[in-house]
């Protein structure tokens, strides 16, 4: 029974394609394709995570902690508000970014209020720098290099992975 599917799949021409779809969520990052961004977003939105969490002191940056990869699936699970700010703000970092980094990230400098940053730019900076700061510090990377450090990080080697 097992050799009858394959072979009728083979017998009418079918074939295995060579890009598997993935059927869960789980599949969907694992398999590391982008799934909000372009690719061409997604490469500024990369960059611009290692921008705002570059590596320190045997820490790894969002770049080595995959963090790009999981907001852009988390991203594309969001709320339409959530998913229209990130959407605009890499829009306006890639545009911003060809006059150089300080000019893309001025925002970022501005002073601090309760109120938050009053441009959708501004906060599209502000919540794409916690994000990515977030996705960080929870990834099995972090864990990994901060569970070397020291005898008092025991609980921090600790990592759970999703079962299906």
């Amino acid at each position: 029974m097992l050799g009858v599917a394959p072979a009728a799949n083979l017998a009418l021409g079918w074939q295995d394609s060579a890009q598997p779809i993935p059927t869960t969520a789980a599949e969907a990052v694992a398999l590391g394709l982008p799934r909000f961004f372009t690719t061409a977003e997604f490469e500024a939105f990369s960059q611009l995570g290692d921008t705002l969490i570059p590596p320190f002191d045997s820490r790894p940056g969002a770049k080595l902690a995959e963090a790009a990869e999981f907001l852009d699936f988390l991203l594309g699970q969001s709320p339409t508000d959530v998913r229209t700010l990130y959407k605009q703000g890499i829009a306006t970092y890639r545009l911003r970014s060809k006059a150089g980094t300080d000019s893309a990230l001025k925002e970022l400098g501005e002073p601090w209020s309760h109120k938050g940053p009053s441009s959708p730019y501004a906060k599209f900076l502000n919540a794409a720098k916690l994000a990515f700061y977030q996705a960080t510090i929870n990834s099995r990377q972090w864990s990994a290099a901060m569970s070397t450090r020291s005898r008092s990080a025991g609980g921090i080697g600790s990592y759970w992975l999703p079962i299906e």
